[in-house]
């Protein structure tokens, strides 16, 4: 059975520019969170809990510019992956958290709970 899991997590990311159709991010972020250019993401609004499939790329340091969002809002931003069951098993998900400028203030890895 294949199991679609969160791979990456960015939490408290806060929206600068509401335009475009892409999620344009901080590649520093990109890195922590380790999610490539022009991969799928979900950007899920905090207040309203919309959520947007697009995909993500570079954008400048701090920016956070999301689709269909506005300026100020706070977002989470997921990175899903597909596995078989017995991948699951050593699967830890990246979980980057960030401060009200949109800076890496910890990284850290999850493991699913034991069920």
């Amino acid at each position: 059975m294949m199991r679609r899991l969160v791979r990456a997590a960015v939490r408290n990311a806060t929206v600068t520019r509401a335009e475009g159709v892409t999620l344009k991010i901080d590649p520093l972020i990109l890195t922590a969170a380790n999610i490539l250019p022009l991969e799928e993401v979900e950007v899920v609004n905090h207040a309203t809990g919309e959520r947007v499939t697009t995909f993500a790329e570079a954008g400048a340091s701090g920016e956070v510019c999301a689709p269909r969002m506005r300026a100020g809002d706070v977002v989470s931003v997921l990175s899903w992956g597909v596995m078989h069951d017995g991948q699951t098993l050593n699967h830890t998900a990246k979980l980057v958290t960030l401060d009200a400028s949109n800076r890496v203030v910890a990284v850290s890895d999850a493991q699913p709970a034991s069920v």
